[in-house]
């Protein structure tokens, strides 16, 4: 369905109630051609694994799967928002995020799941398939460590 970038359909049809979410992100960036989201196990699992208000990402490989990455030395952080169903707020709460000049290609929010985007389908889905499985990737490690 088509709508506006505050949301409103340009039809008779309703909306998800997370419309805001990509509207905000596509009205900040305008070189944003795709965003993806996805309630997926590992993405809600991590963000009631930890406290923490980012998840940071390093020493792997396919971090240069993310546009603007070149070397698996560099860091990513992936910032994690707390769940609201006052969607208006976690969109302003995302975009003030952005606005300190982080540059990344996703978001996690607690106990929900993951936003991942990118100039076009394809650079969304590999930003997010990357996401997905860097986020395997640490859950394991904390079970792991875990077993010490």
């Amino acid at each position: 369905m088509v709508v506006d970038l505050q949301g409103k359909p340009q039809d008779n049809k309703k909306p998800s109630a997370e419309t805001l979410l990509h509207t905000s992100l596509y009205a900040r960036d305008h070189s944003i051609g795709a965003i993806l989201h996805t309630h997926s196990f590992n993405s809600t699992l991590i963000t009631l694994l930890t406290d923490e208000s980012c998840l940071k990402l390093e020493g792997y490989e396919l971090l240069k799967a993310f546009k603007g990455i070149s070397s698996h030395e560099e860091v990513k952080i992936l910032p994690i928002f707390d769940n609201t169903q006052d969607i208006a707020s976690l969109a302003d709460q995302v975009i003030e995020y952005l606005n300190k000049g982080v540059f990344c290609w996703g978001y996690l929010i607690r106990g929900h799941g993951v936003y991942a985007w990118g100039e076009d389908m394809p650079s969304a889905l590999r930003h997010l398939e990357a996401i997905e499985y860097l986020i395997q990737c640490e859950i394991e490690i904390m079970r792991l460590k875990g077993k010490k």
